[in-house]
């Protein structure tokens, strides 16, 4: 078995930060967390030189691409984008080219994707067009199934309510979870119709905060009828649909609700700076939405904090009519200098931090034995220096997207070494493996 050594290091464990602690990993797994040297005899030992080692983050929506759409981001660019950011888990979204909505689609990413990946990678699926298909994906080992209320796409064709109340019992039965794009499409339709030619303020309308609320209310009104069925809504950041989704949750319905990083720090006024480069959907909300976006955080009422990672060419994203332009940002080298950066600030705390981005994601998907540094789980681990200060710089990211609404923003705190499987990965901030390290992974299986 190959064994590293870690040591001169700082470990974020059981809550709090253990000083002057070394870890011995065996095998790509935690053998042992000790403030004592470690004398077995190993075949590498590395100095971390006082750096904080955090669990590896995991995030659980992102937008890898792949396939027909390389162009944007591919497997390799998009795992060693994740593991530049400190990220070593992320689970891949369906509306791909080809898009994962059958066992045909899901093999064809898995066998793209297994020779390319720095980090580890789950799938997700849409919701088959015939739902006695979404057991068969389950047993594939998909991590569950994305519906998306204001567009139609590939799959079961979601029309009515009791079309939900169908989709909800057929995902219950496998015991995973419903991922919901909540926004209303009739409002979306409508707006668009009138305004073929429209500007920021129409696509605000057209996918308001009014939007995302009304349906979060229709997904919760088919919930309480389905309660078998467990719901994870995407990228909240409405006051209302919030207040629904704490509710929801006092009264014991199974939901959970992530955040990301840009709805979390920027507003709408930086369309000002922007223009339309700064679409993203859901689009960014008032600085009201903003700190009820972080109350929530720091209520519990955000379970997962996750970027959406949506790599587009920048020409997608500025070139062209309102309805035709791309939506959203690369991520996955941001998310974690700009959390760390709050907890320097004093807005989130490193527990709340590693709870968002590794216990909660874990336990909600049931990414076996990672998301927290114990013995005898896999060693993904993220070592970070707190106190190092950088600008954001997207022309360095390893995406393919290679810009950012962030870019020029000062952070305190960065990844600077990384492992994944218990292998090195990222080193003074530097890739210094091949790929094939990251591994596919099937929920509940370690």
């Amino acid at each position: 078995m190959r064994s590293l050594r870690l040591k001169n290091c700082r470990v974020f464990y059981r809550g709090s930060i253990v000083d002057d602690a070394e870890l011995l990993i065996e095998n790509g797994r935690i053998k042992e967390v000790s403030r004592l040297s470690i004398r077995k005899p190993v075949d590498e030992t590395f100095d971390l030189k006082g750096l904080l080692i955090i669990p590896g983050l995991i995030d659980v929506h992102v937008h890898l691409r792949g396939l027909n759409l390389a162009y944007k981001e591919d497997y390799d660019t998009g795992t060693m984008a994740a593991a530049s950011g400190g990220v070593t888990t992320v689970l891949d979204m369906p509306n791909t080219d080809p898009p994962t909505v059958d066992l045909e689609s899901l093999d064809l990413r898995i066998k793209a994707a297994e020779p390319k990946l720095y980090a580890n990678v789950g799938f997700y699926s849409f919701v088959p067009e015939e739902l006695t298909e979404v057991s068969e994906l389950a047993e594939a080992g998909v991590f569950g199934f994305k519906l998306f209320m204001h567009r139609r796409m590939p799959g079961y064709r979601f029309e009515t309510l009791e079309d939900l109340k169908d989709i909800l019992k057929a995902v219950g039965e496998v015991g995973l979870p419903l991922l919901v794009h909540a926004e209303d499409r009739g409002l979306l339709e409508t707006v668009r119709s009138e305004n073929p030619d429209g500007g920021l303020e129409t696509f605000e309308k057209a996918l308001s905060e009014e939007s995302e609320e009304k349906a979060v209310k229709t997904v919760l009104e088919a919930l309480e009828a389905v309660k078998k069925a467990r719901v994870h809504f995407c990228h909240v950041s409405s006051i209302g649909a919030l207040r629904l989704i704490e509710a929801a949750k006092a009264s014991g319905l199974p939901v959970s609700c992530e955040a990301t990083p840009h709805h979390l720090l920027l507003t709408r006024e930086v369309y000002e700076r922007l223009g339309f480069y700064g679409l993203v959907d859901p689009p960014l909300r008032s600085k009201e939405s903003s700190e009820a976006l972080w109350s929530a955080v720091e209520h519990g009422v955000v379970d997962c904090i996750a970027t959406d990672h949506a790599p587009h060419t920048l020409e997608e994203k500025t070139v062209g009519g309102l309805w035709s332009l791309k939506t959203g940002f690369p991520g996955l080298e941001t998310l974690l200098p700009l959390m760390l950066d709050c907890v320097n600030k004093g807005s989130l705390s490193l527990s709340e931090l590693v709870r968002l981005t590794a216990h909660n994601p874990a336990r909600l998907f049931r990414i076996a034995d990672r998301g927290c540094i114990e013995v005898g789980y896999w060693a993904d681990l993220t070592a970070v220096d707190l106190k190092k200060e950088a600008i954001i710089d997207p022309s360095s990211f390893k995406s393919k997207a290679k810009h950012s609404p962030f870019e020029g923003w000062r952070v305190r705190g960065v990844p600077e070494t990384v492992f994944v499987n218990g292998e090195l990965v990222l080193l003074d901030g530097e890739v210094v493996c091949g790929p094939g390290v990251g591994r596919v992974l099937r929920p509940g299986v370690s």
